[in-house]
């Protein structure tokens, strides 16, 4: 049993080989690879030769088998070389209005990508299942193929997942920028705050219900939270409230005295306006009360 397929790629040559060797190694495939320069081309001979295999129905199936592991090398060749320098010339091309960190959202999109976009787990393992998918309908109609000219022309849908990870990384990007500023915006006015209080102990029932102490554990929540949530807590929610309420007492020391995991954003964000002016309580009286 003989039979062989030509790969064609200009930019790809060494990786294409590379990941050839290591699937001929692994699997022990009878696979003869020539290379062959043509100016800045360069043609793959693969060569499946088992004589072991007579003209038979386990010829056809061992056929279709090489044609599989020769579309996982091409993905793979895909997925490790070829998918970074497309999600530049995405990046470059659509959003030229995105600044300097053009760095730093190539390397976010590669994550997500490599990782997982969003909540999407496997990720990576779709896309090259996609990939392959698409190579193995190519071989089956030619015993040619050219790396470039199907990355062009023949992976419309693979190129479209990419482009969805490059929004997300923008996207992404664009809300932490505006967080960042809008942090930077109340760390300026609490800094140029008067202080109401010098120190302001906050606490949370299991409910969900925050509760607002002076230092000496008078509570004080009916006089910067419940009148202010009357009005607004519909608009903003009790949490943003809490910040709100923070922001206008501006006090010099925010103790805090919640385990509740459930909050993790709401505390982040008054830590990162407050800064070295909170501080978590290890355990106290009041921390039982809630």
């Amino acid at each position: 049993m003989e039979h062989s397929v030509q790969l064609g790629t200009q930019n790809y040559r060494e990786s294409i080989c590379e990941c050839l060797r290591k699937l001929r190694d692994q699997e022990q495939l009878p696979l003869q690879i020539i290379e062959e320069r043509q100016g800045k081309h360069w043609l793959i001979q693969c060569k499946f030769e088992d004589p072991s295999l007579e003209e038979s129905n386990d010829d056809g199936v061992a056929h279709k088998i090489h044609l599989y592991y020769l579309a996982n090398a091409l993905a793979e060749t895909i997925l490790l070389h070829w998918e970074k320098e497309h999600v530049r010339k995405v990046l470059k091309k659509k959003h030229q209005d995105v600044d300097d960190n053009g760095q730093r959202i190539i390397h976010n999109t590669l994550h997500y990508l490599n990782k997982g976009l969003g909540q999407v787990q496997g990720y990576r393992v779709n896309r090259k299942t996609m990939l392959v998918s698409q190579i193995l309908n190519c071989l089956d109609n030619s015993p040619v193929f050219e790396l470039e000219g199907f990355l062009e022309f023949r992976a419309q849908e693979y190129k479209n997942e990419v482009s969805r990870a490059v929004e997300y990384a923008i996207n992404e990007y664009v809300v932490e920028k505006e967080y960042f500023e809008f942090i930077q915006l109340l760390k300026h006015f609490v800094d140029n705050q008067t202080p109401r209080l010098d120190c302001l102990h906050v606490g949370v029932t299991s409910r969900g219900k925050f509760h607002l102490y002076n230092d000496n554990g008078i509570e004080v929540t009916h006089q910067f939270l419940e009148d202010y949530q009357l009005d607004n807590v519909h608009e903003l929610g009790y949490e943003d409230l809490l910040v709100s309420a923070l922001i206008a007492v501006a006090p010099r020391q925010v103790t805090l005295h919640i385990r509740n995991e459930g909050y993790k954003d709401t505390l982040q964000t008054i830590r990162n306006v407050f800064g070295d002016r909170v501080s978590d309580c290890q355990g106290c009286s009041l921390c039982k009360s809630f």
